[in-house]
């Protein structure tokens, strides 16, 4: 006891936390966190001593294979997180996987190819190491949360085998009986949820959680992660393919909240899963707000899911994210506009539910800007080593900005949401408590101009006329509420494009916006009627191999402009006309930073 008293201080003095943020491992997920997705196995190399055997599943540069991160490379950057802001970790599975798939494709560096449920998997370290990790991260306010794979091992049985062809390819006992197991192919169907729940998943060996055995022991396995690790909830790995009853009864079980992995796009189907765990993924959102920003899509779609949001138990109970480890990153699809994510991020934290940041996303990781998730999953370039931790970097210090509102203004955790502006580019809507009466305003812009509108105040609200409201964003700006409009008070707010305000009353903090990097190339040419210019350069996000569209502003200048390219840093470029004919001459130079006007000849 003396011992472990010794160790808590030591972690604690390390990492600059305090003795009381130590309670918070009593406490369970819950409306106020803010999530960070980490893929264990891609964080850093914090003890290349169990990286495992070089040239098998230890593959360096290989990112279907493991990579060397560890529970030690999670602790190391506990002060990096903490500073981000967020409040939770949520990290890959704990047990041992198996080293390779069936075909040797990938290894289980994932975590999603169980082999001993029992055991820590030990290319992450040893059990105790996890316990120092949850530790650590208590120590500084965060919360850890466990991902859990309830509906299947790796693949082992042959399709509709009933027996293991091998002695030594098999689970670890006590999963290693056949009969714990379903035995009708893989899901073909995924509209039919007998398939769903019966079959197996990708070939992966379907666990029977209607088999009294198995049921029981997957409930006791987890129990004991959780009860020697104090991690404060759990995720569920494809809850949509174990039986309700079961997702009810294993969270009852484990004695901490639960939220499951529901990949489905209705929001019919997916609220029914909050009447068996805490909480679920809101894939319904995130389908449609990821096109929105990423694509310019119209604020209807997000509408239409919000407009929903009766459906479930508790709306502010959804995780909601903009990217993850099976879908391409946001930049990758956002032709890598920094804007659009910033813009798409200010939403997940001001609207209802639980922001949920997918690690690398704040250092503005693009996945290899191709986009690969039409041919299934997409699982490896949008699995990148974290090698980067520059708290300088601009998206960096927008999501920081965006947890301490969060944190800062209650009812953006739980106030009750109510739309109060609409159209295909602008979004705004309310957070209020509504018995305190404390309220924030957000207003979305979706556009590649400044708008300005005057919106109606809801007339719920308490905020009277006459009242300045300041923009969290940047606090040079206010709005005053003035007479007029449908509920007798209104707001006329300008928002640049791209971009968002979250008004607050009061007198907030000083903060001004960081100011971006912005690249600017300009082609003035006039391509005819049907065409379209593109541009080819040798630095990302261009490439030589294929082009990006320009946008066109007049007659005869078309533009493209991001933030990527450092100041200073020189690049060459060429544009194409429909990314076919390219034009004539030399390749023209740009330097960062700078708008680059070119007159080519094709």
């Amino acid at each position: 006891m003396l011992l472990s008293l010794v160790i808590m201080l030591v972690i604690i003095f390390a990492f600059g936390g305090s003795a009381s943020a130590a309670d918070i491992g009593s406490l369970g997920l819950d409306n106020n966190d803010i999530i960070y997705m980490i893929l264990t196995d891609r964080y850093p190399d914090g003890d290349s001593l169990n990286n495992g055997t070089l040239g098998v599943e230890y593959r360096p540069g290989e990112l279907k294979y493991t990579q060397g991160g560890d529970w030690q490379g999670i602790i190391d950057k506990i002060p990096y997180i903490a500073d981000l802001g967020v409040t939770a970790i949520w990290i890959s599975p704990p047990s041992e996987n198996e080293l390779l798939s069936r075909d040797g494709t990938e290894s289980g560096y994932h975590g999603y190819f169980t082999h001993d449920y029992y055991s820590a998997d030990p290319h992450y370290g040893t059990k105790t190491k996890l316990q120092e990790l949850v530790s650590v991260a208590h120590a500084n306010g965060i919360k850890v949360i466990l991902d859990a794979v309830p509906n299947h091992t790796a693949d082992y049985l042959e399709p509709y085998g009933t027996s293991y062809s091998s002695p030594d390819y098999q689970p670890a006992f006590p999963f290693n009986d056949p009969s714990w197991y379903h035995h009708n192919g893989d899901i073909n169907d995924w509209n039919d949820q007998w398939q769903v729940e019966n079959c197996d998943l990708g070939g992966l060996d379907d666990l029977d959680q209607n088999n009294a055995s198995a049921r029981q022991e997957i409930k006791n396995v987890y129990k004991m992660w959780v009860d020697d690790t104090g991690v404060n909830a759990v995720r569920v790995d494809a809850a949509r393919s174990v039986p309700k009853d079961f997702l009810q009864e294993f969270e009852n079980y484990l004695g901490v909240p639960t939220f499951g992995e529901i990949f489905h796009g209705d929001v019919d189907y997916v609220s029914d899963y909050q009447n068996y765990e805490w909480g679920v993924l809101d894939f319904p959102l995130f389908f449609q707000a990821r096109e929105v920003f990423a694509w310019e899509k119209s604020f209807q779609q997000i509408k239409d899911i919000i407009d929903q949001d009766y459906k479930y138990q508790d709306s502010n109970k959804l995780i909601t994210f903009l990217d993850n480890h099976d879908r391409d990153r946001f930049l990758c699809l956002a032709e890598d506009n920094y804007g659009k994510l910033r813009l798409g991020m200010t939403f997940l934290f001001t609207a209802r539910g639980i922001p949920d940041v997918y690690y690398g996303t704040e250092q503005a990781f693009y996945g290899g800007g191709v986009q690969t998730e039409w041919q299934g999953i997409a699982n490896e370039a949008n699995r990148e080593v974290m090698d980067m931790f520059d708290q300088d970097n601009i998206i960096y210090k927008h999501i920081k900005r965006l947890t301490q509102i969060r944190k800062g203004y209650e009812p953006l955790s739980s106030g009750t949401q109510r739309e109060m502006w609409f159209e295909d580019t602008v979004y705004s809507y309310s957070r209020r408590n509504d018995t305190t009466g404390e309220e924030v305003i957000t207003v979305l812009n979706n556009s590649w101009g400044p708008v300005t509108r005057t919106i109606p105040i809801r007339a719920e609200s308490s905020l009277t006329v006459g009242t300045t409201l300041t923009n969290l964003l940047d606090t040079s700006q206010t709005v005053t509420i003035t007479s007029g409009g449908i509920t007798g008070k209104q707001i006329t707010v300008t928002v640049p494009m791209f971009n968002a305000v979250i008004l607050v009353t009061g007198s907030p903090q000083d903060y001004t916006p960081p100011i971006p990097t912005i690249t600017k190339i300009r082609v003035h040419y006039d391509v005819g009627l049907g065409n379209t210019m593109y541009v080819r350069g040798d630095t990302y996000p261009l490439w030589w191999d294929k082009g990006r569209m320009m946008r066109n502003v007049a007659s005869d200048i078309w533009e493209f402009e991001n933030e990527r390219i450092p100041t200073g840093q020189t690049f060459e470029f060429k544009p194409l006309i429909n990314d076919t004919t390219w034009s004539q001459g030399d390749n023209f130079v740009g330097t960062g930073g700078q708008t680059i006007d070119v007159y080519p000849n094709f």
